[in-house]
């Protein structure tokens, strides 16, 4: 079972919007969209007019004062008219400025959050996105805003130019480095929309995908409250299963397929090797360690200390602070007990009802 599926399974929501074969936009689900895309469709189609006309009226004086073999030089025609350029001076003020004021209008609702916003902060950071609720919930694949309310999201990134983007919900922001952004919504309708990084970030730039749920109002509040004491409901050896949940913030640079390199080494094989040494630079020196319990742990919280050769110090270097004990020893768990919770194909497992309450 991938990431996806499992987070549609863990949802009553509608699953991720299905833009089907549209050539166009993909559904508006805020009225904001509604209103870009009807600045947008008066500009094109304002756009198509004129390109014709402008066009046409080419072809036509191409045509009727083409070169003929009974060509005679023509005297001199009028030097000016002063209705026909006063139409074509007032004419195309009056639009530009129509369309700067519907711009401008539109631009200003887009930056200016109402007062009433539920909030939430987005890191960006090489290659995955972390969303953090005000009542200490956290997630790296899926941002969970209420429907109905109007959302503020406050961007910021931990090293390079990033771009936040959600196609249902027409916004659009990059995240620069040393500075704050911020983008809000209010969505229609409840179900899951997909997001994206749209500004080129690196190796790993075309999975730093996310997904947007909006939730019914009247049942967010309890979801988010969930979401903020969720691994309590795993413990024992239940806990490796915790691991799986948040290993989705580790997908976008580590496979849980054997031997298949991405940014960062596969959990599979390190899981293969458990309790074998390898090959590590250490101060720059290389040196043999075992892949064990604390390797692992040091590799979260210090990811600089031990590189393997091959491979590029590229971790995240505050990953390890965002995560408490506990789950730090469920990722630990994860990848020692891999083969429990992922099969040979690098898939997820079924988690297991718990028997408990």
């Amino acid at each position: 079972m991938n990431l996806t599926a499992l987070l549609l399974l863990a949802s009553d929501q509608p699953g991720p919007i299905d833009n089907g074969n549209d050539f166009w936009f993909v559904p508006a689900a805020t009225d904001y969209a509604d209103t870009h895309d009807w600045v947008y469709s008066v500009v094109l189609w304002l756009s198509i007019f004129f390109f014709i006309l402008i066009v046409g009226v080419m072809v036509k004086f191409a045509f009727d004062y083409r070169r003929r073999s009974n060509f005679e030089a023509a005297g001199h025609g009028p030097t000016h008219n002063v209705a026909l350029e006063t139409v074509w001076t007032v004419v195309p003020l009056l639009l530009s400025a129509g369309l700067f004021l519907v711009g401008i209008d539109t631009y200003a609702d887009f930056k200016t959050a109402p007062a009433n916003c539920y909030e939430v902060d987005a890191t960006a950071q090489k290659w995955a996105w972390q969303f953090d609720h005000r009542n200490g919930a956290s997630d790296s694949l899926v941002l969970k805003v209420p429907v109905g309310q109007p959302t503020k999201v406050t961007l910021r990134s931990n090293d390079v130019l990033h771009s936040f983007f959600i196609p249902a919900f027409r916004v659009k922001q990059d995240v620069v480095p040393g500075r704050y952004g911020s983008v809000w919504f209010t969505p229609r309708e409840a179900g899951i929309y997909q997001g994206y990084c749209t500004e080129y970030c690196g190796t790993g730039h075309s999975k730093m995908n996310f997904y947007v749920q909006a939730i019914p109002a009247d049942e967010f509040e309890d979801v988010i409250a969930q979401d903020a004491r969720w691994i309590d409901d795993y413990s024992g050896d239940r806990l490796v299963w915790a691991g799986a949940r948040l290993f989705s913030r580790c997908a976008s640079c580590h496979s849980l397929k054997p031997k298949e390199r991405m940014t960062g080494p596969s959990m599979w094989d390190l899981h293969a090797n458990w309790g074998k040494t390898k090959k590590i630079e250490v101060d720059g020196k290389i040196t043999d360690v075992t892949i064990d319990e604390n390797y692992v742990l040091e590799s979260i919280v210090a990811p600089w200390e031990k590189i393997a050769p091959t491979y590029l110090n590229q971790m995240p270097a505050n990953f390890g602070q965002q995560l408490g004990a506990k789950e730090l020893d469920a990722l630990v768990r994860f990848v020692r007990e891999l083969d429990q919770v992922v099969d040979t194909n690098g898939e997820l497992r079924d988690e297991p009802v718990s028997t408990t309450n």
